[in-house]
């Protein structure tokens, strides 16, 4: 089912916006072509599409890992395409969670937190106050004293997730928060996205390859394919979409 407090109206400006941005590699092979959206204050926002459409070249161009060949990135208005990844990260507080393990796997949970918590943050209560909220918050109290290796799949995304939540971010940037886990390990992902909307007022955009998971998380969604955005909108309209259900979804998936 679609999640339960979908937001449907927002009534502040857009957060972030992407106006018309490109982005071509090696033999001028174009990866997207004017790819244009805008995600609100507190959504969850579904970035959808087959193997190599450009999902995690569009995220790397949003962080500043890659330039943007035409159009503009902005964040609260101003635009962001010149400035590098350090700025993007402190002033406009994106934090990233890539597809792969994003921890030190010879350290501990606790320890894991705790060496973001001393780079990013300089008062030590604070940084203590901040390292047992997560470990409570994303349920891994329990498993605090386990080093990073022997955890599993779900555990350590949400170890992975609580790394970037350090800084209390404003933009969450989600690369394939379900692959490879156990339906348990999903629904718990993605419970924790949810309370994050509703509890932090985080924008989250992610992307994902289990398409039912991802529609029943997002309040919106844009569809690319073939570098272009074929389809956008909630996850309703996005499945009756008839180019959607053509060239990405199929014609029997339901939500």
């Amino acid at each position: 089912m679609i999640k339960k407090f979908r937001i449907i109206r927002f009534k502040t400006k857009p957060i972030l916006q992407a106006k018309q941005i490109s982005k071509s590699f090696a033999s001028n092979r174009l990866v997207l072509n004017q790819i244009s959206f805008h995600v609100n204050r507190g959504e969850i926002f579904g970035v959808l599409g087959p193997n190599g459409c450009g999902k995690t070249t569009l995220f790397n161009m949003i962080l500043g890992v890659l330039p943007v060949d035409s159009g503009k990135i902005t964040i609260n208005g101003e635009t962001i395409n010149s400035f590098p990844i350090h700025v993007r990260c402190e002033n406009y507080k994106i934090s990233y969670v890539p597809q792969n393990s994003a921890c030190f796997l010879g350290l501990k949970v606790e320890e894991n937190l705790q060496a973001i918590s001393e780079i990013k943050i300089k008062d030590k209560i604070k940084r203590k106050e901040i390292v047992q909220e997560l470990l409570t918050k994303l349920g891994l109290e329990n498993i605090k004293h386990t080093k990073a290796h022997l955890l599993s799949g779900g555990e350590r995304r949400r170890l992975s997730i609580g790394m970037a939540l350090v800084t209390k971010p404003s933009i969450l940037l989600l690369d394939e928060p379900f692959s490879a886990l156990d339906p348990l390990s999903v629904e718990t992902i993605r419970k924790i996205i949810s309370d994050l909307q509703q509890q932090s007022g985080i924008s989250t955009i992610l992307s994902d390859h289990n398409i039912s998971s991802t529609l029943v998380s997002v309040d919106r969604a844009i569809l690319i394919s073939n570098s272009l955005v074929i389809a956008e909108g909630r996850p309703r309209e996005l499945v009756n979409n008839k180019l959607a259900k053509q060239l990405y979804f199929g014609s029997d998936l339901t939500i």
